[in-house]
Protein backbone atom coordinates (compact mmCIF):
# COMPACT_ATOMS: atom_id res chain seq x y z
CA UNK A 1 0.00 0.00 0.00
CA UNK A 2 1.23 3.94 -0.69
CA UNK A 3 2.82 5.34 2.25
CA UNK A 4 0.81 8.78 1.96
CA UNK A 5 -2.45 6.43 1.49
CA UNK A 6 -1.72 4.45 4.50
CA UNK A 7 -0.57 7.45 6.59
CA UNK A 8 -4.03 9.26 5.28
CA UNK A 9 -6.32 6.04 6.11
CA UNK A 10 -4.33 5.69 9.49
CA UNK A 11 -5.36 9.32 10.08
CA UNK A 12 -8.88 8.95 8.93
CA UNK A 13 -9.30 5.61 11.60
CA UNK A 14 -7.38 7.73 14.38
CA UNK A 15 -10.05 10.60 14.39
CA UNK A 16 -12.78 8.29 14.41
CA UNK A 17 -11.68 6.56 17.10
CA UNK A 18 -11.09 10.07 19.06
CA UNK A 19 -15.11 11.10 17.96
CA UNK A 20 -16.04 7.80 19.64
CA UNK A 21 -13.90 8.36 22.41
CA UNK A 22 -15.39 12.07 22.58
CA UNK A 23 -18.55 10.92 22.57
CA UNK A 24 -17.88 8.64 25.50
CA UNK A 25 -16.65 11.75 27.66
CA UNK A 26 -19.52 13.91 26.49
CA UNK A 27 -22.30 11.31 27.48
CA UNK A 28 -21.02 11.49 30.72
CA UNK A 29 -21.65 15.69 31.21
CA UNK A 30 -24.50 15.82 28.74
CA UNK A 31 -26.32 18.21 30.65
CA UNK A 32 -23.73 21.54 29.87
CA UNK A 33 -25.17 23.60 27.42
CA UNK A 34 -25.18 21.82 24.13
CA UNK A 35 -23.79 18.96 25.14
CA UNK A 36 -26.41 16.92 23.48
CA UNK A 37 -26.19 18.23 19.83
CA UNK A 38 -22.23 18.03 20.76
CA UNK A 39 -22.57 14.23 21.07
CA UNK A 40 -25.15 14.34 17.70
CA UNK A 41 -22.64 16.49 15.47
CA UNK A 42 -20.18 13.65 16.83
CA UNK A 43 -21.84 10.65 15.81
CA UNK A 44 -22.69 12.20 12.33
CA UNK A 45 -18.70 12.95 12.25
CA UNK A 46 -17.95 8.92 12.62
CA UNK A 47 -19.93 8.35 9.78
CA UNK A 48 -18.81 10.92 7.33
CA UNK A 49 -15.31 10.35 8.00
CA UNK A 50 -15.41 5.86 7.74
CA UNK A 51 -17.09 6.37 4.82
CA UNK A 52 -14.68 8.82 3.60
CA UNK A 53 -11.85 6.35 4.29
CA UNK A 54 -13.49 3.98 2.44
CA UNK A 55 -14.14 5.55 -0.11
CA UNK A 56 -10.21 6.46 -0.90
CA UNK A 57 -9.52 2.35 -0.51
CA UNK A 58 -11.78 1.55 -2.85
CA UNK A 59 -10.77 0.35 -6.56
CA UNK A 60 -13.41 0.64 -8.49
CA UNK A 61 -15.82 4.12 -8.94
CA UNK A 62 -19.17 2.20 -8.07
CA UNK A 63 -17.60 1.25 -4.72
CA UNK A 64 -16.47 4.69 -4.27
CA UNK A 65 -19.75 6.49 -4.99
CA UNK A 66 -21.30 4.38 -2.31
CA UNK A 67 -19.25 5.78 0.26
CA UNK A 68 -19.41 8.87 -1.19
CA UNK A 69 -23.48 8.74 -1.16
CA UNK A 70 -22.85 7.61 2.54
CA UNK A 71 -20.47 10.35 3.65
CA UNK A 72 -22.90 13.20 1.91
CA UNK A 73 -26.12 11.84 4.00
CA UNK A 74 -24.40 12.91 7.22
CA UNK A 75 -22.99 16.36 6.00
CA UNK A 76 -26.42 18.72 6.10
CA UNK A 77 -26.57 16.91 9.43
CA UNK A 78 -23.42 18.02 10.63
CA UNK A 79 -24.43 21.90 9.59
CA UNK A 80 -27.33 20.84 11.26
CA UNK A 81 -25.89 20.06 14.59
CA UNK A 82 -23.37 23.18 14.55
CA UNK A 83 -26.13 25.41 14.35
CA UNK A 84 -28.61 24.05 17.20
CA UNK A 85 -25.36 23.43 19.19
CA UNK A 86 -24.73 27.14 19.09
CA UNK A 87 -28.27 28.37 19.97
CA UNK A 88 -28.41 25.93 23.03
CA UNK A 89 -24.87 26.97 24.08
CA UNK A 90 -25.43 30.48 23.97
CA UNK A 91 -28.55 29.97 25.62
CA UNK A 92 -31.05 31.80 23.27
CA UNK A 93 -34.92 31.92 24.46
CA UNK A 94 -36.43 28.64 23.89
CA UNK A 95 -38.93 29.98 21.82
CA UNK A 96 -36.51 30.83 19.18
CA UNK A 97 -34.97 27.25 19.75
CA UNK A 98 -37.97 25.55 19.14
CA UNK A 99 -38.69 27.44 15.53
CA UNK A 100 -34.99 27.13 14.50
CA UNK A 101 -35.00 23.44 15.52
CA UNK A 102 -37.90 22.89 12.85
CA UNK A 103 -36.97 26.18 10.25
CA UNK A 104 -33.33 24.50 10.20
CA UNK A 105 -34.39 20.82 9.28
CA UNK A 106 -34.83 23.02 5.73
CA UNK A 107 -31.22 22.90 4.88
CA UNK A 108 -30.59 18.89 5.16
CA UNK A 109 -33.94 18.26 3.56
CA UNK A 110 -33.16 20.64 0.51
CA UNK A 111 -29.71 18.94 0.17
CA UNK A 112 -30.99 15.46 -0.08
CA UNK A 113 -33.53 16.59 -2.66
CA UNK A 114 -31.01 18.37 -4.73
CA UNK A 115 -28.17 15.49 -4.18
CA UNK A 116 -30.51 12.74 -4.26
CA UNK A 117 -32.18 13.64 -7.38
CA UNK A 118 -28.81 14.90 -9.28
CA UNK A 119 -29.43 12.21 -11.45
CA UNK A 120 -32.50 13.21 -13.23
CA UNK A 121 -30.81 16.74 -13.62
CA UNK A 122 -27.70 16.95 -13.46
CA UNK A 123 -27.35 20.73 -11.59
CA UNK A 124 -25.38 19.53 -8.58
CA UNK A 125 -23.00 17.33 -10.32
CA UNK A 126 -22.91 16.95 -13.89
CA UNK A 127 -19.68 14.21 -13.97
CA UNK A 128 -17.88 12.38 -11.40
CA UNK A 129 -14.19 10.99 -12.74
CA UNK A 130 -12.30 8.44 -11.11
CA UNK A 131 -8.67 9.44 -11.36
CA UNK A 132 -5.24 8.77 -9.57
CA UNK A 133 -3.79 11.68 -7.47
CA UNK A 134 -0.11 9.55 -7.46
CA UNK A 135 -0.90 7.58 -4.20
CA UNK A 136 -4.78 6.51 -4.22
CA UNK A 137 -7.77 6.96 -5.94
CA UNK A 138 -10.25 9.94 -5.49
CA UNK A 139 -13.42 11.37 -6.78
CA UNK A 140 -12.92 14.40 -8.69
CA UNK A 141 -16.46 16.01 -9.91
CA UNK A 142 -17.72 19.16 -11.44
CA UNK A 143 -20.21 21.20 -9.73
CA UNK A 144 -22.94 23.04 -10.93
CA UNK A 145 -25.29 26.01 -9.58
CA UNK A 146 -27.33 23.89 -7.02
CA UNK A 147 -23.96 22.32 -5.62
CA UNK A 148 -23.06 26.56 -5.27
CA UNK A 149 -26.60 26.95 -3.93
CA UNK A 150 -25.82 23.91 -1.13
CA UNK A 151 -22.63 25.81 -0.38
CA UNK A 152 -24.27 29.30 -0.17
CA UNK A 153 -27.08 27.30 2.25
CA UNK A 154 -24.59 25.76 4.49
CA UNK A 155 -22.69 29.21 4.93
CA UNK A 156 -25.87 30.50 5.79
CA UNK A 157 -26.03 28.16 8.49
CA UNK A 158 -22.54 28.75 9.44
CA UNK A 159 -23.32 32.90 9.89
CA UNK A 160 -26.78 32.11 11.89
CA UNK A 161 -24.17 30.12 14.41
CA UNK A 162 -21.40 32.77 14.48
CA UNK A 163 -24.40 35.38 15.15
CA UNK A 164 -25.30 33.49 17.85
CA UNK A 165 -21.53 32.94 19.71
CA UNK A 166 -21.41 36.59 19.09
CA UNK A 167 -24.76 37.73 20.69
CA UNK A 168 -23.49 35.03 24.00
CA UNK A 169 -20.52 36.72 24.24
CA UNK A 170 -21.35 40.02 24.46
CA UNK A 171 -24.39 38.85 27.25
CA UNK A 172 -21.78 36.45 28.95
CA UNK A 173 -19.74 37.11 32.12
CA UNK A 174 -16.25 37.45 31.70
CA UNK A 175 -15.25 33.97 33.02
CA UNK A 176 -17.57 32.48 29.76
CA UNK A 177 -15.70 34.64 27.26
CA UNK A 178 -13.16 32.24 26.30
CA UNK A 179 -15.59 29.67 25.84
CA UNK A 180 -17.26 31.69 22.82
CA UNK A 181 -14.00 32.59 21.27
CA UNK A 182 -12.55 28.73 21.51
CA UNK A 183 -16.21 27.69 19.92
CA UNK A 184 -16.04 30.30 16.93
CA UNK A 185 -12.78 29.54 16.15
CA UNK A 186 -14.41 26.09 16.14
CA UNK A 187 -16.91 26.87 13.83
CA UNK A 188 -14.83 28.79 11.08
CA UNK A 189 -12.02 26.04 10.74
CA UNK A 190 -14.17 23.51 8.64
CA UNK A 191 -15.59 26.11 6.39
CA UNK A 192 -11.84 26.39 4.87
CA UNK A 193 -12.70 22.81 3.53
CA UNK A 194 -15.62 23.16 2.00
CA UNK A 195 -14.62 26.46 -0.30
CA UNK A 196 -11.22 24.40 -1.42
CA UNK A 197 -13.17 21.42 -2.54
CA UNK A 198 -16.22 24.14 -3.87
CA UNK A 199 -13.66 25.58 -6.18
CA UNK A 200 -11.73 22.00 -6.67
CA UNK A 201 -8.35 23.91 -5.43
CA UNK A 202 -7.90 21.12 -2.40
CA UNK A 203 -4.10 19.36 -2.71
CA UNK A 204 -4.25 15.66 -4.54
CA UNK A 205 -7.96 15.93 -4.84
CA UNK A 206 -8.63 15.30 -1.08
CA UNK A 207 -11.40 16.07 1.22
CA UNK A 208 -9.86 17.44 4.23
CA UNK A 209 -13.25 18.10 5.79
CA UNK A 210 -13.59 14.91 7.87
CA UNK A 211 -10.07 15.21 9.64
CA UNK A 212 -10.49 19.25 10.43
CA UNK A 213 -13.90 18.48 11.88
CA UNK A 214 -12.13 16.57 14.45
CA UNK A 215 -10.04 19.23 15.59
CA UNK A 216 -13.31 21.33 15.65
CA UNK A 217 -14.41 18.54 18.14
CA UNK A 218 -11.87 18.78 19.98
CA UNK A 219 -12.25 22.56 20.51
CA UNK A 220 -15.91 22.23 20.85
CA UNK A 221 -14.89 20.21 23.75
CA UNK A 222 -12.83 22.75 25.87
CA UNK A 223 -15.79 25.37 24.70
CA UNK A 224 -18.47 23.12 26.35
CA UNK A 225 -16.82 21.47 29.22
CA UNK A 226 -14.36 23.63 30.21
CA UNK A 227 -15.13 27.04 29.87
CA UNK A 228 -19.09 26.46 31.25
CA UNK A 229 -18.18 24.69 34.37
CA UNK A 230 -19.13 27.45 36.34
CA UNK A 231 -21.95 27.62 34.35
CA UNK A 232 -24.79 29.74 35.87
CA UNK A 233 -27.29 32.47 34.93
CA UNK A 234 -27.12 36.80 35.78
CA UNK A 235 -28.84 36.75 38.54
CA UNK A 236 -27.29 34.08 40.52
CA UNK A 237 -23.63 35.42 39.84
CA UNK A 238 -24.49 38.40 40.63
CA UNK A 239 -26.40 37.96 43.81
CA UNK A 240 -24.61 35.12 44.98
CA UNK A 241 -20.90 35.80 44.36
CA UNK A 242 -20.34 38.99 43.16
CA UNK A 243 -22.13 40.14 45.70
CA UNK A 244 -21.10 37.60 48.16
CA UNK A 245 -19.66 39.23 51.49
CA UNK A 246 -17.19 36.51 51.48
CA UNK A 247 -14.31 36.68 49.29
CA UNK A 248 -14.06 34.27 46.85
CA UNK A 249 -11.42 33.26 44.31
CA UNK A 250 -11.65 30.54 41.96
CA UNK A 251 -8.99 28.51 40.84
CA UNK A 252 -8.43 26.44 37.79
CA UNK A 253 -6.18 23.03 37.73
CA UNK A 254 -3.45 24.99 35.81
CA UNK A 255 -3.21 27.05 39.74
CA UNK A 256 -4.10 29.94 37.42
CA UNK A 257 -6.59 32.52 38.80
CA UNK A 258 -9.80 32.37 37.06
CA UNK A 259 -12.18 35.02 38.64
CA UNK A 260 -12.77 36.64 41.88
CA UNK A 261 -15.64 38.60 43.60
CA UNK A 262 -15.75 42.12 44.49
CA UNK A 263 -15.26 41.63 47.87
CA UNK A 264 -11.90 39.89 47.23
CA UNK A 265 -10.77 42.52 44.89
CA UNK A 266 -11.86 45.16 47.99
CA UNK A 267 -9.41 43.16 50.22
CA UNK A 268 -6.59 42.80 48.10
CA UNK A 269 -6.64 45.97 45.01
CA UNK A 270 -4.04 44.45 43.30
CA UNK A 271 -6.21 41.34 43.05
CA UNK A 272 -8.59 43.09 40.44
CA UNK A 273 -5.82 44.72 37.97
CA UNK A 274 -3.57 41.38 37.54
CA UNK A 275 -6.93 38.99 37.61
CA UNK A 276 -5.70 36.53 34.41
CA UNK A 277 -2.43 37.32 35.07
CA UNK A 278 -2.06 35.85 38.76
CA UNK A 279 -1.37 32.23 39.39
CA UNK A 280 -2.42 31.18 42.86
CA UNK A 281 1.20 30.74 44.09
CA UNK A 282 2.15 34.13 42.86
CA UNK A 283 -0.61 35.85 44.32
CA UNK A 284 -0.05 34.18 48.19
CA UNK A 285 4.01 34.77 47.11
CA UNK A 286 3.12 38.56 47.36
CA UNK A 287 0.50 38.39 50.25
CA UNK A 288 2.35 36.08 53.26
CA UNK A 289 -0.34 36.53 55.31
CA UNK A 290 -2.34 33.45 53.38
CA UNK A 291 0.78 30.88 52.85
CA UNK A 292 -1.58 28.77 55.31
CA UNK A 293 -3.19 27.59 51.51
CA UNK A 294 -0.83 24.97 51.52
CA UNK A 295 -0.10 23.68 54.93
CA UNK A 296 -2.02 20.79 55.98
CA UNK A 297 -5.12 21.71 57.20
CA UNK A 298 -7.65 23.46 54.32
CA UNK A 299 -8.83 26.21 57.11
CA UNK A 300 -6.82 28.87 58.67
CA UNK A 301 -7.26 32.64 60.46
CA UNK A 302 -4.98 35.08 59.91
CA UNK A 303 -4.73 38.95 60.68
CA UNK A 304 -4.27 42.35 58.73
CA UNK A 305 -3.53 45.56 60.55
CA UNK A 306 -4.80 48.79 58.10
CA UNK A 307 -4.86 52.01 59.70
CA UNK A 308 -3.68 50.66 63.27
CA UNK A 309 -6.90 49.02 63.07
CA UNK A 310 -6.60 44.77 63.24
CA UNK A 311 -9.14 42.63 61.17
CA UNK A 312 -9.32 38.84 61.43
CA UNK A 313 -10.31 36.58 58.43
CA UNK A 314 -10.43 32.66 58.19
CA UNK A 315 -9.61 31.40 54.81
CA UNK A 316 -10.75 28.08 53.46
CA UNK A 317 -9.32 26.08 50.48
CA UNK A 318 -12.31 23.52 48.79
CA UNK A 319 -11.76 21.37 45.91
CA UNK A 320 -14.38 22.14 42.67
CA UNK A 321 -16.01 18.91 42.23
CA UNK A 322 -18.47 17.43 39.30
CA UNK A 323 -20.52 14.91 39.49
CA UNK A 324 -18.37 12.08 38.63
CA UNK A 325 -15.90 13.03 41.02
CA UNK A 326 -13.65 15.00 38.36
CA UNK A 327 -11.83 18.07 39.95
CA UNK A 328 -11.95 20.42 38.05
CA UNK A 329 -10.26 23.40 40.15
CA UNK A 330 -10.51 24.81 43.85
CA UNK A 331 -12.16 27.52 45.54
CA UNK A 332 -10.41 29.94 48.29
CA UNK A 333 -13.07 31.50 50.27
CA UNK A 334 -12.12 34.46 52.71
CA UNK A 335 -14.18 35.65 55.46
CA UNK A 336 -13.95 38.37 58.14
CA UNK A 337 -14.76 37.19 61.35
CA UNK A 338 -12.89 40.33 63.06
CA UNK A 339 -16.64 40.49 64.49
CA UNK A 340 -16.33 37.25 65.86
CA UNK A 341 -13.20 37.59 67.18
CA UNK A 342 -13.89 40.59 69.04
CA UNK A 343 -17.03 39.32 70.45
CA UNK A 344 -15.43 36.19 71.91
CA UNK A 345 -13.13 38.30 73.25
CA UNK A 346 -15.58 40.22 74.71
CA UNK A 347 -17.44 37.19 76.54
CA UNK A 348 -14.21 35.93 78.05
CA UNK A 349 -14.41 39.70 79.85
CA UNK A 350 -17.84 39.93 80.81
CA UNK A 351 -19.22 36.06 81.04
CA UNK A 352 -19.46 36.23 84.93
CA UNK A 353 -21.37 39.63 84.68
CA UNK A 354 -24.39 39.16 81.91
CA UNK A 355 -25.43 35.40 81.86
CA UNK A 356 -28.51 36.73 79.01
CA UNK A 357 -25.92 38.68 76.66
CA UNK A 358 -23.38 35.50 77.03
CA UNK A 359 -26.70 33.44 75.70
CA UNK A 360 -26.91 35.64 72.87
CA UNK A 361 -22.92 35.31 72.09
CA UNK A 362 -23.29 31.62 71.99
CA UNK A 363 -26.43 31.53 69.53
CA UNK A 364 -23.54 34.06 67.80
CA UNK A 365 -20.85 31.15 68.25
CA UNK A 366 -23.53 28.12 66.67
CA UNK A 367 -24.05 30.79 63.50
CA UNK A 368 -20.27 30.88 62.87
CA UNK A 369 -19.82 27.29 63.09
CA UNK A 370 -21.55 27.34 59.47
CA UNK A 371 -18.67 26.32 57.63
CA UNK A 372 -18.16 28.84 54.14
CA UNK A 373 -18.17 25.39 52.06
CA UNK A 374 -21.73 24.93 52.68
CA UNK A 375 -21.98 28.27 50.33
CA UNK A 376 -19.44 26.76 48.15
CA UNK A 377 -20.93 23.59 47.53
CA UNK A 378 -25.03 25.11 47.28
CA UNK A 379 -23.45 27.36 44.65
CA UNK A 380 -22.03 24.49 42.57
CA UNK A 381 -25.30 22.70 43.12
CA UNK A 382 -27.15 25.72 41.56
CA UNK A 383 -24.71 26.34 38.63
CA UNK A 384 -24.83 22.14 37.73
CA UNK A 385 -28.68 22.41 37.34
CA UNK A 386 -29.00 26.20 35.51
CA UNK A 387 -29.02 24.33 32.17
CA UNK A 388 -31.38 21.65 33.57
CA UNK A 389 -34.18 23.31 35.92
CA UNK A 390 -33.51 27.01 35.69
CA UNK A 391 -36.72 27.37 37.63
CA UNK A 392 -35.43 24.82 40.43
CA UNK A 393 -32.19 26.79 40.85
CA UNK A 394 -34.06 30.23 41.40
CA UNK A 395 -35.98 28.52 43.85
CA UNK A 396 -32.62 27.40 45.59
CA UNK A 397 -31.56 30.82 45.24
CA UNK A 398 -34.46 32.13 47.15
CA UNK A 399 -33.94 29.32 50.09
CA UNK A 400 -30.44 29.70 50.26
CA UNK A 401 -30.99 33.48 50.95
CA UNK A 402 -33.74 32.81 53.05
CA UNK A 403 -31.04 30.05 55.09
CA UNK A 404 -28.80 32.67 54.94
CA UNK A 405 -30.84 34.92 56.78
CA UNK A 406 -32.57 32.88 59.27
CA UNK A 407 -28.65 31.89 60.25
CA UNK A 408 -26.92 34.80 60.67
CA UNK A 409 -29.50 37.67 61.78
CA UNK A 410 -31.83 37.59 64.55
CA UNK A 411 -32.41 40.49 67.29
CA UNK A 412 -29.58 40.37 69.99
CA UNK A 413 -32.43 41.17 72.31
CA UNK A 414 -34.51 38.10 71.76
CA UNK A 415 -32.83 34.60 72.11
CA UNK A 416 -36.57 33.23 71.43
CA UNK A 417 -38.14 33.27 67.99
CA UNK A 418 -41.89 31.46 66.81
CA UNK A 419 -41.81 27.75 66.48
CA UNK A 420 -43.32 28.48 62.73
CA UNK A 421 -39.96 30.65 62.00
CA UNK A 422 -38.01 28.03 63.21
CA UNK A 423 -40.03 25.19 61.39
CA UNK A 424 -39.26 27.55 58.00
CA UNK A 425 -35.73 27.68 58.67
CA UNK A 426 -35.61 23.81 58.61
CA UNK A 427 -37.31 23.53 55.73
CA UNK A 428 -35.22 26.14 53.77
CA UNK A 429 -32.22 23.78 55.27
CA UNK A 430 -33.50 20.90 54.19
CA UNK A 431 -34.35 21.86 50.80
CA UNK A 432 -30.82 22.85 50.18
CA UNK A 433 -29.12 19.90 50.78
CA UNK A 434 -31.83 17.55 49.59
CA UNK A 435 -31.19 19.45 46.27
CA UNK A 436 -27.40 18.74 46.85
CA UNK A 437 -27.99 14.64 48.04
CA UNK A 438 -31.37 13.88 45.84
CA UNK A 439 -32.73 10.34 46.85
CA UNK A 440 -29.66 9.95 49.58
CA UNK A 441 -32.22 12.23 52.10
CA UNK A 442 -35.29 11.47 52.70
CA UNK A 443 -37.35 14.16 55.31
CA UNK A 444 -40.26 13.53 57.05
CA UNK A 445 -42.28 16.28 59.15
CA UNK A 446 -44.69 14.73 61.77
CA UNK A 447 -47.25 17.26 63.26
CA UNK A 448 -50.74 18.55 63.58
CA UNK A 449 -51.49 22.31 63.37
CA UNK A 450 -48.30 24.20 64.38
CA UNK A 451 -48.36 25.59 67.96
CA UNK A 452 -47.97 29.64 68.30
CA UNK A 453 -45.18 29.16 71.19
CA UNK A 454 -41.87 30.63 71.26
CA UNK A 455 -38.95 28.15 71.54
CA UNK A 456 -34.80 28.95 71.52
CA UNK A 457 -33.53 30.05 68.51
CA UNK A 458 -31.28 27.57 66.47
CA UNK A 459 -32.66 24.55 68.02
CA UNK A 460 -34.27 22.61 65.55
CA UNK A 461 -32.28 23.62 62.44
CA UNK A 462 -28.94 22.19 64.19
CA UNK A 463 -30.46 19.21 65.50
CA UNK A 464 -31.58 18.28 62.20
CA UNK A 465 -28.50 19.54 60.29
CA UNK A 466 -26.56 16.82 63.02
CA UNK A 467 -28.76 14.15 62.23
CA UNK A 468 -27.89 14.70 58.44
CA UNK A 469 -24.40 14.89 58.57
CA UNK A 470 -23.04 12.81 61.85
CA UNK A 471 -26.21 9.90 60.77
CA UNK A 472 -27.25 10.04 57.21
CA UNK A 473 -24.64 11.12 55.26
CA UNK A 474 -21.89 8.58 56.72
CA UNK A 475 -24.26 5.69 55.47
CA UNK A 476 -24.37 3.99 52.02
CA UNK A 477 -27.22 4.63 50.29
CA UNK A 478 -30.97 6.31 51.73
CA UNK A 479 -31.27 7.64 55.06
CA UNK A 480 -34.27 8.78 56.49
CA UNK A 481 -34.27 11.90 59.56
CA UNK A 482 -37.72 12.64 61.25
CA UNK A 483 -38.40 15.82 63.01
CA UNK A 484 -41.85 14.64 65.45
CA UNK A 485 -43.68 17.41 67.64
CA UNK A 486 -45.90 16.29 69.70
CA UNK A 487 -48.43 17.64 72.29
CA UNK A 488 -47.48 15.93 75.92
CA UNK A 489 -49.63 17.30 79.34
CA UNK A 490 -48.86 21.08 79.25
CA UNK A 491 -46.25 20.81 76.61
CA UNK A 492 -44.64 19.55 73.90
CA UNK A 493 -42.34 16.85 73.02
CA UNK A 494 -39.67 17.41 70.38
CA UNK A 495 -38.03 14.57 68.78
CA UNK A 496 -35.43 14.43 65.70
CA UNK A 497 -34.62 11.03 64.64
CA UNK A 498 -32.76 9.25 61.87
CA UNK A 499 -31.91 5.36 60.97
CA UNK A 500 -28.19 6.52 60.28
CA UNK A 501 -25.02 4.74 61.66
CA UNK A 502 -25.36 5.64 65.03
CA UNK A 503 -23.47 6.35 67.85
CA UNK A 504 -20.99 4.54 69.55
CA UNK A 505 -21.40 4.48 73.48
CA UNK A 506 -18.00 6.05 74.03
CA UNK A 507 -19.23 8.66 71.75
CA UNK A 508 -22.40 9.32 73.48
CA UNK A 509 -21.06 10.12 76.99
CA UNK A 510 -19.08 12.67 75.98
CA UNK A 511 -21.71 14.79 73.48
CA UNK A 512 -23.35 16.42 75.60
CA UNK A 513 -20.64 17.56 77.32
CA UNK A 514 -19.22 19.51 74.59
CA UNK A 515 -15.99 17.40 74.81
CA UNK A 516 -16.49 15.82 71.24
CA UNK A 517 -17.52 18.91 69.28
CA UNK A 518 -16.14 17.62 65.94
CA UNK A 519 -19.03 15.21 66.11
CA UNK A 520 -21.70 17.09 67.14
CA UNK A 521 -23.05 20.53 65.82
CA UNK A 522 -23.89 22.60 69.17
CA UNK A 523 -25.20 19.56 70.86
CA UNK A 524 -23.73 21.30 74.19
CA UNK A 525 -24.75 24.51 73.14
CA UNK A 526 -28.64 23.84 72.83
CA UNK A 527 -28.36 21.28 75.93
CA UNK A 528 -27.31 24.20 77.95
CA UNK A 529 -29.96 26.39 76.91
CA UNK A 530 -32.55 24.05 77.21
CA UNK A 531 -31.34 23.47 80.83
CA UNK A 532 -31.76 27.25 81.54
CA UNK A 533 -35.18 27.66 80.28
CA UNK A 534 -36.60 24.43 81.15
CA UNK A 535 -34.66 22.69 83.99
CA UNK A 536 -34.46 19.61 81.35
CA UNK A 537 -32.01 19.24 78.04
CA UNK A 538 -31.82 16.76 75.04
CA UNK A 539 -31.77 12.91 75.66
CA UNK A 540 -29.93 11.28 73.03
CA UNK A 541 -30.27 7.47 72.40
CA UNK A 542 -28.05 5.74 69.83
CA UNK A 543 -27.56 2.41 68.25
CA UNK A 544 -24.58 1.95 66.29
CA UNK A 545 -25.44 0.65 63.05
CA UNK A 546 -29.67 1.28 63.62
CA UNK A 547 -29.72 5.29 64.13
CA UNK A 548 -29.92 7.97 66.51
CA UNK A 549 -32.74 9.55 68.47
CA UNK A 550 -32.80 13.23 70.32
CA UNK A 551 -35.57 14.23 72.46
CA UNK A 552 -36.59 17.67 73.94
CA UNK A 553 -39.36 18.84 75.91
CA UNK A 554 -40.73 22.23 76.09
CA UNK A 555 -43.68 22.92 78.91
CA UNK A 556 -45.80 26.03 77.71
CA UNK A 557 -45.85 27.35 81.99
CA UNK A 558 -42.39 27.96 81.74
CA UNK A 559 -42.09 28.96 78.66
CA UNK A 560 -44.27 31.79 79.33
CA UNK A 561 -42.73 32.55 82.14
CA UNK A 562 -39.26 32.48 80.80
CA UNK A 563 -39.72 32.83 77.03
CA UNK A 564 -42.33 35.15 76.58
CA UNK A 565 -41.06 37.61 79.27
CA UNK A 566 -37.44 37.94 77.52
CA UNK A 567 -38.95 38.48 73.88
Amino acid sequence: MDMVRLLFTLLLLSSVICALLLIRYAGKRCSMPGAGYFILLLVATVVSNFSYMAEINSLTLSAALFWFYIQHFSMPLQHYFWMMLSLEYSEVPKGIVRKAKYIGMLHPALYYLVFFTNHLHHQYISSYNFVSNGHFWVILSTKEPLYMLMVASGTLIGAISMFFYIWGLIRSPRLHRYGYFIMMIASVIPWITVYLIATNTNYLGIDYFPVVSIISGILYMLGIFKFRIFDTIPIATAIVFRRSKEGVIIVDLADQIVDANDSITKLYPDLKDRLHHYTLRLFTKNHPELSGIYGESPVFTYSLTDESTERHYQAEVTKVMIDDALEIGKVLTITDITLFVEKQKSLENIALKAIDQAETSELSFLQAQIKPHFLNNTLSVIGSMITRNPKEAKTLIAELGEHLANCYYFDSNSPMVLLEKELESVHTYVSIEKARFRERLCFHMEYGPVPSIYIPRLVLQPLVENALRHGILKKAGMGNVWLTIRAEGNGFRFEVRDDGVGISEEKLNTLLSGIDAHHSIGLSNIHRRLLKHYGQGLTITSEPGSGTKVVFFIYETTFSERGLHND
